[in-house]
Order: structure tokens, then C-alpha cells, then sequence
């Protein structure tokens, strides 16, 4: 059987799979914009979301800023970053990092990230 038949396809992620630079557009654009600085400016929309859900938009604007090799930007991140940056408070940061979304989130050396094979999940959850 071939690979691309396999079935196991389904289950098995691939942790070097590149950003789908669409799919993070679709989840940041209703809820923010991005200067050359890499300073993040939210929508009323975003306002409306739950902390959890801030965290997520916050987090996909790191990713974001990194594909556009902002400076001094590293993807992974703190809940005191999250809390400070995203403005959500430092026990809803923590909650959605180490609770509501842990299945989804991982670590780099840094802190907290999307990875980038789950971004269409993170676009289901917001969108």
C-alpha cells in the first residue's frame, strides 16, 4: 500500500508541516491587525470573545508576526505575556493554556504555540 493510501495518514501529524498562511488570516482578520512593529491592534469584535478565546487570536498573531520575521518576536510565549499582550486576565490565560486548550496548544523553548497542524482546529473553535 502506498503512503498516500495509508490510513494511518488520519491519525499521524506532521510536526515539520508548513503554516497554512490562508487558514491564519481567516482566524486573526475579524479580530485584529498587525503593525511592522508587531504591535496588535484588536477589533470590537474581538472584545466580544471569551478570554479562552483571546488567548488563541493572541497566539495565532505570534505566529503571524514570526512569519513576517517581525524582530525580537518569539512565537512561544507565557500566560503573564498573554495576560499583559492580549488583555485577558492572568488566571484566564493560564486556564486556556494549561486547561481549556491544552489538547491543542504545545511548547517551544519559549512558552506556548500553536502548532502550525492545528490551526484548522483553532479557525473551528473561533470561527
Amino acid at each position: 500500500m502506498s503512503e498516500e493510501m495509508d490510513p494511518l495518514n488520519d491519525i499521524f501529524v506532521d510536526k515539520n508541516e508548513p503554516v497554512d498562511k490562508k487558514i491564519l488570516v481567516e482566524i486573526i482578520k475579524p479580530y485584529a491587525t498587525i503593525d511592522k512593529e508587531g504591535i496588535v491592534n484588536f477589533t470590537d469584535e474581538y472584545e466580544k470573545l471569551t478570554e479562552s478565546k483571546k488567548t488563541l487570536v493572541y497566539l495565532c498573531c505570534k505566529k503571524a508576526m514570526i512569519l513576517r520575521e517581525i524582530p525580537e518576536i518569539d512565537e512561544g510565549c507565557g500566560p503573564k505575556e498573554i495576560s499583559e499582550k492580549a488583555r485577558v486576565s492572568l488566571n484566564g490565560a493560564k486556564q486556556a493554556v494549561s486547561v481549556t486548550y491544552k489538547k491543542i496548544l504545545g511548547k517551544d523553548s519559549n512558552g506556548t504555540i500553536i502548532p502550525n497542524y492545528n490551526l484548522k482546529k483553532v479557525k473551528d473553535i473561533l470561527l
